[in-house]
């Protein structure tokens, strides 16, 4: 039986084969891309409370830069 991939690693990589055509290329890129922002989000500091007042802050600093394209 032979795998649809494989896993191995050394002292600082971890490298995944895959057969060509075994996976959508888009698809893998999208669960990389999930791994790599679960990743980040573990390690983060950033509380949901911190999140949101930064989302705020952000919103109303992009309303500041675009509002007056909006004025007749």
């Amino acid at each position: 039986m032979s795998l649809a991939y494989e896993l191995t690693d050394d002292k600082e990589n971890l490298f995944i084969r895959l057969p060509k055509g075994s996976i959508d290329q888009k698809a893998l890129e999208k669960l990389l891309d999930y791994i790599e922002l679960e990743t980040i989000r573990r390690r983060s500091q950033l509380t949901e409370q911190n999140a949101t007042s930064l989302a705020k802050d952000i919103t109303n600093s992009s309303w500041q830069e675009v509002k007056g394209l909006f004025k007749n």
